[in-house]
């Protein structure tokens, strides 16, 4: 466009290899050394065309990592609304569908932390296992991280200390069948994600996470049992969560 300063002509053509799909949201895009050799400018020229849709919301910088897409959001005045319930018919355990794995479950064999450790009842230092998984919501393409601590101590003898990783409803039915009817207690904060967070949730600079944690427990005593925590971007996101503990 004549007249049109030289760097907002190429951040005009890279908004155009967004929207056209050339640049696909969550990918990395070409780095500087190519798009000064793509668009015949100057470093300084590139720098000003990522800052420009840096500031609109279309790029995210990752220090050490690169640039990589956030695409046109124009949903993002409506509400993603995550559900988290879980209820019970007969031994099953359910929670809402649309949930899928964007990788392979990861386990590892930890020891409490102190914190962990208060919130399970136990004692710091305790043996445990971790469950690590990467979500991907069917309907909304949101990301979110699993987190889920076992206590070796309530899990003997049951199906997950030999299969820590199974989902969260048939452990729910395999604590429930080793010590009794179950409840659940969850919580829900915000905070600043980590950068590791920002590249695996793809949330935008400066836009905090939502940390969902729940604590499975037994109802006869309230022991707790298991301790899940949800991470996932806040950016028009609601959950609404709807427990329904059956008596048997």
């Amino acid at each position: 466009m004549k007249g049109q300063a030289l760097y907002k002509q190429v951040a005009r053509e890279m908004r155009k290899a967004i929207a056209k799909g050339t640049w696909r949201p969550g990918e990395r895009i070409p780095t500087e050394d190519k798009l000064t050799a793509q668009y015949g400018v100057s470093r300084p020229t590139v720098r000003q065309a990522v800052a420009e849709l840096r500031a609109d919301g279309l790029l995210d910088v990752q220090q050490g990592r690169g640039t990589f897409v956030l695409g046109p959001q124009p949903e993002q005045s409506a509400t993603i609304d995550i559900e988290r319930t879980v209820v019970c018919a007969g031994d099953q355990y359910h929670c809402p569908a649309g949930w899928h794995d964007a990788e392979e479950p990861t386990v590892y064999r930890v020891r409490l932390e102190a914190s962990a450790a208060a919130t399970l009842g136990t004692d710091e230092g305790e043996a445990a296992f971790l469950v690590q998984r990467l979500y991907t919501h069917q309907d909304s393409g949101l990301r979110a991280r699993y987190t889920g601590l076992l206590p070796m101590e309530q899990i003997t003898s049951t199906v997950l200390a030999k299969h820590p990783e199974l989902f969260n409803t048939d452990a729910y039915a395999a604590l429930a069948a080793q010590h009794g009817p179950i409840e659940w207690h969850e919580g829900v904060s915000a905070r600043m994600p980590n950068p590791d967070e920002r590249a695996a949730l793809n949330v935008p600079e400066n836009v905090p996470l939502l940390v969902s944690q729940r604590v499975t427990r037994t109802q006869t005593d309230a022991r707790p049992l298991m301790l899940e925590t949800l991470t996932m971007t806040a950016a028009a996101t609601q959950l609404t969560i709807t427990h329904r503990p059956v008596t048997r």
